[in-house]
């Protein structure tokens, strides 16, 4: 995997609500946030997961040939996701978070979250 600074760090929750629907939660820097990220350099973008019970299993790209995301990596214990971004290609790119549960086989998806690149400067 390319090597970049670490730019943001996102931590991600995942609660069941009454509906026994899983609810994602995101925060940068200790403030709550939608998920979404501004590229403006070359970097490493991190999804931390802060729930127990669930795992990392990647990141589901509506549009994977665009360019804007150029590599993917889950941690070997599932809590971490790194989206690497060179930022060489500008746009916009939508994803769903991926992640398997303890409960039972079936995988959890995000609501999208959104990589915005301004291109090299």
């Amino acid at each position: 995997m390319t090597s970049y600074v670490t730019g943001a760090l996102i931590e991600v929750t995942v609660q069941l609500n009454a509906a026994n629907e899983p609810v994602f939660g995101y925060t940068q820097n200790g403030e709550p946030t939608d998920g979404n990220v501004v590229v403006a350099v070359g970097q490493n973008i991190v999804y931390q997961l802060k729930s127990a019970g669930y795992s990392f299993v990647g990141a589901g790209f509506l549009t994977p040939n665009d360019g804007i995301i150029d590599e993917m990596e889950v941690s070997a214990d599932g809590n971490q996701l790194t989206l690497v971004d060179t930022d060489a290609t500008p746009g916009t790119t939508k994803f769903q978070l991926v992640l398997k549960n303890a409960q039972n086989s079936l995988f959890v998806i995000s609501p999208d979250p959104q990589v915005v690149n301004k291109g090299e400067e």
